[in-house]
């Protein structure tokens, strides 16, 4: 890898990604906006365990036992912000200025100008931007399991609902070492050798007595004139920095001065002989989640009482969770040339290790709780309404960091859903379906720990059934409250049933798009994008 460009790849200041956002389990679900609401059959009690229960017009005339058996797969990945495209514009920076050195700008003092000079000190302007970036990244979610749902088992209506699943919660977040990098210098040359190439460079720009304007650039100077510079070399040198965008109170400017320093005192590595930033750099990627093991037992039934077992539905989840944890850094100078692919490489090989057992291993368990509500009065016998806790006793899997601080803990915090939905033609074997739900309260994140998650989702959905054979149709959206920067993301789902084999696919797709580039090549890519698929029979005995 060319020596800027890696040089410039360590500047990269710590960004997060990742979230411990609710991991869908039910394809049609994820087709209706992930609405949980909408969720039926044996992975809907992981969304809500009273959704074990069946409701009211779902009941048969018997009560005879029925069996669902679902294999549900998903997953799901989201870009935040434009951190990474402000990370790759200072790699393009460094490229530019790397070419200048491969054509000899700086060999000697007669084939360097100031403008050469200035694409030098361009690089350090956008460290400012990378010191103050605002923590946004890139995160993914994906489950697998198994989910068996048995009905009347111990009354009408009831249901017996078993999970047994496979999750992973993954992120990346770059981390910058700025203090290592004050311990370089540009070039061999020092002293009054240094000055001559300053000198001759500001002769061939035609600005011999060059000198700052700004209160800024004339600190600058003074300081470096304090530092040993002559007076004439340090406005020279400020006025190129003045005009590169430096920000004279900022980061860069800081590092900037220190490599000036060492270059006239010959104190530092000099890139022009091939040092190595990287060399004990500790930047690079904080590849960090968990991969676990959740075996569900969830109960719901109708309240048994006259009258009010066909308005009110409650359930509980018992969750048994084996997690397997990993932080882990990838420094920079471990990668290739295309670093964010080396990245997304290290968090997917990090994430399979974790899901073969591989890791920090911590054993919990988790609770949920969940009521739903459908009033059996004229008009509104189809109207469901549903309120769910999770996590009620936040379970918490320990990892080992890789850096410090690191958070110690990933914790599941409790969360809260209502949801509403209503249903026509249900008695007709066409149900329409118009739902929605919200999370009522935030949930923070200690794999990424400045992100926040707070969704509100709406789907509509149109199944029809005719005798054996039936459709879904299912459209939705939502969007993250929390995340003022996260557009709503739109999902659409279809599903197939045929006798008792069933097959659904749902997709979802961020509205807005993001640069995952440069400025001025940027690649285009989804701000979310997702997929989930559910094969499933159900039989009645």
């Amino acid at each position: 890898m060319p020596r800027l460009l890696m040089f410039t790849l360590a500047l990269v200041v710590c960004t997060g990604l990742g979230a411990e956002e609710w991991v869908d389990f039910h394809a049609p679900a994820v087709g209706a906006g992930s609405a949980g609401i909408t969720a039926r059959g044996a992975g809907a009690a992981r969304y809500n365990p009273a959704f074990a229960a069946s409701r009211p017009w779902e009941r048969g005339e018997t009560d005879l036992l029925t069996m669902e058996f679902h294999l549900p797969s998903s997953f799901a990945a989201s870009v935040h912000g434009d951190d990474f495209q402000q990370m790759f514009d200072v790699v393009q920076a460094a490229n530019d200025v790397f070419d200048l050195f491969q054509a000899g700008a700086f060999d000697t003092p007669s084939t360097a100008s100031l403008g050469d000079f200035q694409d030098v000190f361009g690089i350090f302007s956008k460290l400012d931007i990378l010191d103050s970036l605002s923590g946004d990244g890139v995160y993914s979610t994906a489950s697998s399991g198994i989910a068996m749902r048995f009905g009347n088992v111990l009354m009408g209506g009831d249901g017996l609902t078993f999970t047994l699943g496979a999750f992973a919660i993954a992120g990346a977040a770059t981390i910058v070492d700025l203090e290592s990098l004050r311990n370089f210098r540009f070039v061999d040359e020092s002293g009054a050798t240094w000055d001559s190439f300053i000198v001759t460079a500001a002769t061939v720009s035609g600005t011999p007595t060059a000198a700052p304007t700004t209160p800024g650039g004339q600190q600058f100077s003074a300081d470096l004139q304090a530092a040993g510079y002559p007076a004439a070399e340090a406005d020279i040198l400020a006025k190129t920095a003045e005009d590169s965008g430096i920000n004279f109170g900022g980061v860069g400017a800081s590092i900037l001065f220190d490599f000036l320093v060492n270059t006239r005192n010959g104190t530092g590595e000099s890139l022009e002989s091939g040092a190595d930033p990287l060399a004990g750099n500790g930047s690079g990627f904080v590849i960090r989640g968990l991969a676990f093991y959740e075996f569900g037992i969830s109960y719901g039934m109708p309240l048994p009482l006259p009258v009010l077992g066909d308005w009110l539905s409650i359930g509980g989840t018992v969750a048994f969770i084996q997690a397997y944890t990993f932080s882990h850094l990838l420094p920079i100078e471990d990668m290739d040339k295309d670093g964010v692919n080396d990245m997304l490489t290290n968090l997917g090989r990090q994430t399979q290790d974790a899901a073969k057992l591989k890791g920090r291993s911590r054993f919990n368990v988790g609770f949920d709780l969940g009521v739903t509500f459908t009033p059996q009065i004229p008009f509104l016998d189809t109207l469901t309404i549903s309120l769910t806790g999770r996590n009620l006793n936040g379970p918490e899997f320990r990892w080992e960091p890789a850096t410090h601080p690191e958070p110690t803990l990933i914790r599941f915090d409790p969360q809260f859903v209502a949801g509403a939905s209503y249903t026509w033609f249900a008695d007709a074997g066409l149900p329409l379906t118009l739902a929605a739900e919200g999370e009522l309260n935030r949930i923070s994140s200690d794999i990424l720990p400045r992100y926040h998650s707070q969704f509100v989702r709406a789907a509509l959905t149109f199944e029809p059934q005719f005798g054996p054979f039936g459709l879904g149709i299912r459209l939705g959206a939502f969007k993250n409250l929390a995340d003022a920067e996260q557009a709503f993301t739109l999902t659409a789902g279809f599903g197939l049933r045929l006798w008792f084999f069933h097959l659904d696919f749902a997709g979802q797709l961020g509205l807005e798009q993001q640069e995952f580039g440069t400025t001025e090549d940027p690649r285009i890519v989804p701000q979310r994008f997702g997929g989930a698929v559910n094969l499933g029979i159900n039989i009645e005995f």
